[in-house]
């Protein structure tokens, strides 16, 4: 599966907010960390496929958009960045197959991924202010869709995120915000992660 509609889409947005003075909004700077789950599959002499999961870490560094005046409670925004996953670990997984599956004897064939893998994510969505009055603290909440849309191996997937958080001022226009995310990827069947996002803003307007 090839997202290659979110890239374009966020280019789209990185122009708007250059492009007009008009425009409130800003740019940003971010990181990211977490864990996320990879599928082994084995398979025995009769062909026959099983799968074990395993979570690995990842982590990334990019760039990011906002879209809206510094003292909205909601704004949009658009995080590209590049995400490294760990290489995946060979820790008895002809063992983990048997003890899931009653019946299974034999060897089995499988094989793990030994380099890590780099991968090119773009996502879009929106930050919702919690707090009311809020002034230098803010509490956030966020929610966005995207993709990991390039990869050398061909491993593109879509990448879901909801989380928490919090934004400090740091002076007028520049901030600094962290958030805890359940990040969800779809690639054939769901996979299960989360992870914490750091980065700093500076607000046009």
């Amino acid at each position: 599966m090839r997202a290659v509609n979110v890239p374009l889409a966020c280019s789209l947005i990185l122009g708007a907010l250059s492009a007009s003075d008009a425009v409130a909004g800003g740019i940003g700077v971010i990181t990211t960390a977490g864990v996320h789950q990879e599928t082994i599959y084995a398979y025995d002499e009769e062909l026959s496929q099983y799968s074990v999961s395993q979570l690995r870490p990842n982590l990334g560094a990019g760039v990011q958009g906002l879209l809206g005046d510094r003292d909205d409670r909601i704004l949009g925004y658009v995080k590209m960045y590049y995400m490294m996953d760990s290489p995946q670990v060979d820790n008895d997984i002809p063992g983990k197959v048997k003890a899931q599956n009653e019946g299974v004897e034999g060897a089995l064939e499988y094989a793990v991924r030994e380099d890590a893998r780099s991968v090119g994510v773009a996502t879009v969505g929106v930050q919702w202010g919690l707090l009311p009055n809020a002034d230098a603290l803010q509490l956030t909440a966020i929610s966005g869709i995207g993709a990991g849309a390039l990869t050398l191996d061909s491993s593109e997937f879509i990448l879901v995120e909801v989380g928490a958080g919090a934004q400090y001022a740091l002076t007028d226009q520049l901030y600094l915000h962290g958030e805890l995310a359940y990040q969800g990827r779809y690639r054939k069947s769901f996979a299960h992660g989360g992870g914490v996002n750091v980065g700093v803003r500076f607000m046009f307007d």
